[in-house]
């Protein structure tokens, strides 16, 4: 199967140096094919939920690349809401980078940036994205919004790609204090992003639909709260992939049927799921779902689980539905990530509540926050006695990361942990 994919991305990259366009249409009948195995025959393996979260993501990705003039281009921290209600299709850079190496073909990508003089230490995600607009395989959406949270690329890449594709670009800043002037603040600029958005595409925005939408959000990650309580106890099958496709619904799916559906179903899913009693690992960052030590080590793994990430809780604050710009800012300015403290207390609380037996704090090419918190993540993990390993490595750029390394690290590690847990 690997093989197959790494030979469909090698045609990919041969054909992107000919025609950008029929690379385009090549690479979305791909997805198109996975997405109809992924309904028709899914791995019954995973929950019921996580089956549908695939075909979900899966048909965003077709849809981003078939109906660009419905499309607005987001960062993952962006609020989806306005969007949800009006009826555009958010494409989260992130997203759209991580299934361009699923399909083993990231490397022209990676190089088209570099060539247009793109740091080698610039994040990833956003590298191969920009490499995707370099080498006209995306074609310019309807229009480009994002927050300045909490990624340094995002005040970089954003005004690129506005630059590059010449199209009208909306850009909201967050500020570092944590305050009510701060949510007034960029709730102010949430309005002001909805009026660009109706001058952008000609569309309406109905305000009863936003609060309905918001009202989804706020029933949504309640949802997720009580999954978060399950998951310290009981085991249900999962992969890698699963885990990463959750962070794209705890953030621009929020308020979406489907994120909705997902959280509710995932819930139901746990009834009658029995105990687990195997190493539970908390991970910190996003995950390099692409990466065979991974996939070896915990897809599947009833002794070996990750059953949370941290991206997957960072913002779940108090939302009024009846305010939908202040609650959508809320979740900015209040998230756990907005400042290194509150992210360092929050997984480790978290870590406790859920019970973990150890922590992998991920290192992601090119991120200065995680790179810089990872000394106090280890600190303060090992203070409560829960081991902590720190791993370097690109979720989506497979030259920055090396397989063996990766296998040795993780698999002491987790020697370590289970050592640990079973008094040996």
């Amino acid at each position: 199967m690997i093989k197959s994919v790494e030979d469909f991305g090698k045609y990919i990259e041969k054909t992107l140096v000919r025609s950008p366009d029929k690379a385009r249409e090549r690479l979305v009948l791909a997805y198109k094919l996975f997405g109809l195995k992924l309904k028709y025959f899914p791995d019954k393996r995973l929950p019921l939920a996580k089956q549908k979260a695939a075909v979900y993501l899966n048909k965003t990705i077709v849809d981003a690349f078939e109906n660009p003039e419905n499309l607005a281009l987001v960062n993952i921290f962006m609020p989806c809401e306005i969007l949800e209600a009006m009826e555009i299709v958010p494409m989260c850079v992130e997203l759209l980078s991580s299934f361009i190496t699923g399909t083993w073909c990231e490397a022209p990508f990676v190089e088209a940036a570099k060539q247009q003089g793109i740091s080698n230490s610039y994040c990833s995600y956003h590298k191969v994205f920009l490499g995707t607009a370099y080498s006209q395989l995306m074609r310019p959406p309807e229009a480009i919004i994002n927050t300045s949270f909490v990624c340094d690329a995002n005040n970089i890449t954003f005004r690129e790609l506005a630059s590059t594709l010449d199209v009208p670009h909306f850009y909201i800043d967050v500020p570092t204090d944590q305050s009510e002037e701060s949510i007034q603040y960029v709730a102010g600029q949430l309005k002001e992003s909805a009026s660009f958005l109706e001058e952008v595409t000609g569309k309406t925005l109905d305000e009863n639909k936003l609060k309905a939408t918001v009202a989804r959000s706020k029933d949504t990650i309640a949802l997720f709260q009580q999954v978060l309580e399950h998951k310290r106890n009981c085991y249900l099958p999962s992969d890698v992939t699963s885990e990463l496709y959750e962070i794209y619904l705890t953030h621009n799916g929020l308020g979406t049927n489907m994120s909705y559906d997902y959280a509710k179903t995932f819930l139901h899913d746990f009834e009658g799921a029995k105990p687990f009693k195997g190493i539970k690992i908390l991970w910190l960052h996003t995950i390099p779902h692409w990466q065979g030590p991974l996939l070896d080590l915990f897809n599947f793994n009833e002794d070996c689980q990750i059953i949370a990430s941290d991206m997957n809780f960072e913002n779940f604050v108090e939302m009024d539905p009846e305010k939908p710009y202040e609650s959508m800012a809320r979740r900015l300015v209040y998230s756990h990530w907005a400042s290194g403290k509150a992210r360092v207390d929050q997984a480790v609380s978290m870590g406790k509540k859920l019970n973990v037996d150890g922590v992998v704090c991920f290192c992601q090419w090119g991120c200065k926050q995680t790179m810089g918190l990872s000394g106090l993540f280890k600190e303060a993990f090992e203070a409560e006695g829960i081991p902590l390993l720190v791993l370097d490595g690109d979720g989506v750029d497979k030259m920055n990361s090396s397989d063996g390394q990766v296998s040795t690290r993780l698999n002491a590690f987790i020697e370590i942990v289970k050592s640990r847990k079973h008094g040996e």
